[in-house]
């Protein structure tokens, strides 16, 4: 009987890494092939010509940011909206990427955004601060703890660093 329990806990546990595994794979796979695919159209379209950095951004759409330099070899970043397929645009082959290139040094920089932060807010603990998308406007994300112990997302214009909103979620206790 002993036997019985021990085989069949570790088939449940080999089938739930299995399983894990694969559900992992199958997600890294197309995100993986949608970098790709950007990366690709960024090139191909003349945004960008060398790249040394990529982010990802996930907000109401998806983007691939990328950093590196144009063909007259100035410093960009070159945003690249994610192909989804929750309003067709995946079976439409004429669909085309959002897409926004910035030179680096037309906008604010990440330490410039991180100061206004610290300025203009309230923070118990920062995050982190990230390039993203707010609608058709490049932006900086600015992630922290508020003073009422919130995970809070403030956004910051890239071009000037004006503020664009902000929103809090209450952290489990």
């Amino acid at each position: 009987m002993k036997g019985w329990i021990i085989t069949a806990a570790a088939v449940i546990i080999a089938v739930s890494a299995a399983v894990f595994y694969y559900v992992y794979h199958s997600a890294a796979a197309s995100q993986t092939e949608w970098h790709e695919e950007a990366m690709e159209y960024a090139v191909n379209q003349g945004l960008i010509t060398q790249i040394e950095d990529t982010r990802y951004y996930y907000g109401r759409s998806a983007y691939s940011i990328f950093s590196g330099e144009n063909e007259s070899g100035e410093a960009v970043y070159v945003w690249v909206e994610q192909r989804t397929d929750i309003s067709g645009a995946e079976e439409d082959e004429e669909w085309e990427p959002r897409t926004a290139v910035r030179a680096r040094n037309e906008g604010i920089s990440r330490s410039e955004a991180e100061e206004i932060a610290v300025r203009e807010l309230e923070l118990s603990e920062f995050k982190q601060v990230r390039l993203g998308m707010v609608g058709e406007t490049p932006v900086y994300e600015i992630v922290y703890i508020d003073q009422e112990d919130r995970y809070s997302f403030y956004y910051l214009s890239y071009d000037d660093g004006s503020y664009i909103r902000h929103y809090q979620l209450r952290r489990d206790r």
